[in-house]
């Protein structure tokens, strides 16, 4: 997880005063850097990111208006926290649009998706990565991406990455969970393999219950009881 200045140090010339304070608060928030819950000051922000305090509350009222971040009481400013039906919600959302995207993914994949595919999965079968859940968190989120990409419908792949993002503010990743790992790699080729074949109901059928599998370890986390991995739910994700 990288500390708030070595996220100011990298996006420090991404724009104008706004553009910056808004990249670097966006990348805080969806890095886990600034947790859920975490007041947020425009006053405090402003001196941290060497700017304005104008800039910043420009910023915050972009990331509100993506859910990002939320009002609590006394129009306080904060990290947006997820409640369990909230994270019902966006899981069974995802659900659906990520069956659509795999099988939209099998049918319009052109060389240089199917490529970026097949390099991803490569990495994540190199040897050392299933024990380096950081890494193989990053890998499953960027194969994710790329499958939505490949489905080529920019509405979709807009939604699932919001979607996506919305999850990962969350600092645990369900990949720390026994057997995980496996069932990780093993969906990465599974869907790979759909999508090659041009086989939109086999895509489909792969991407949805990865994605009941990751809601049911999510569940048992914030419940603080995720232990075991059913053997008979296979799939993966983050």
């Amino acid at each position: 997880m990288p500390a708030l200045e070595e996220i100011i140090d990298r996006l420090t010339n991404v724009g104008n005063a706004a553009e910056t304070a808004y990249a670097v608060l966006r990348e805080a928030i969806v890095s886990n850097t600034l947790k859920p819950g975490t007041r947020l000051r425009a006053d405090d922000l402003a001196r941290k990111l060497g700017v304005s305090k104008t800039p910043v509350r420009e910023a915050l009222r972009k990331l509100q208006a993506e859910e990002l971040i939320s009002v609590q009481a006394g129009n306080v400013l904060a990290v947006k926290m997820i409640s369990e039906q909230q994270l019902l919600e966006i899981y069974c959302t995802r659900e659906a649009l990520e069956g659509m995207a795999a099988r939209l993914a099998a049918e319009n994949a052109g060389p240089m998706e199917l490529a970026r595919l097949r390099a991803i999965v490569a990495e994540v079968k190199a040897p050392g990565t299933a024990t380096d859940p950081k890494h193989l968190r990053a890998l499953t989120g960027e194969f994710q991406l790329a499958v939505f990409h490949a489905a080529r419908n920019d509405t979709l792949y807009r939604l699932l990455k919001h979607l996506q993002e919305q999850i990962r503010q969350f600092g645990g990743t369900t990949l720390t969970q026994p057997g995980r790992a496996k069932e990780a790699a093993a969906f990465c080729r599974a869907l790979l393999g759909a999508i090659e074949r041009r086989d939109g109901d086999a895509a489909e059928k792969v991407a949805r219950p990865n994605r009941r599998r990751t809601l049911e370890l999510r569940i048992k986390m914030l419940r603080g009881g995720a232990r075991d991995a059913s053997p008979n739910k296979r799939a993966a994700g983050t």
